[in-house]
């Protein structure tokens, strides 16, 4: 019975993380497709790395996203991520 618990446990585990990766991936695509489409000069603060999306010589609205927001995303996320991945798995739990 501990082997089936250690699988159901390993189980939620890749599924929180697979649901936490898909919707960073779209979080950045999203990102990156909104400051493209307003014309928006992207700036992302990584870790001390600034990361900057902008078009040479143009004067666009300049939107900054320090660590603070980033951080806070990425939280939000995860923890959305691990919301539905618990959900996912008593679904699928209780259909077993």
């Amino acid at each position: 019975m501990t082997m089936r618990r250690t699988t159901a446990a390993v189980s939620l585990v890749l599924l929180w993380l697979l649901t936490v990766a898909v919707a960073e991936a779209s979080l950045g695509a999203l990102l990156l497709l909104f400051a493209d489409v307003l014309r928006l000069n992207l700036t992302v603060q990584v870790a001390g790395v600034m990361v900057t999306l902008f078009v040479p010589g143009q004067s666009y609205p300049n939107v900054t996203l320090f660590n603070a927001a980033f951080v806070g995303s990425c939280l939000f996320t995860a923890g959305c991520g691990a919301v539905a991945a618990a959900r996912a798995y008593r679904r699928w739990s209780l259909a077993s």
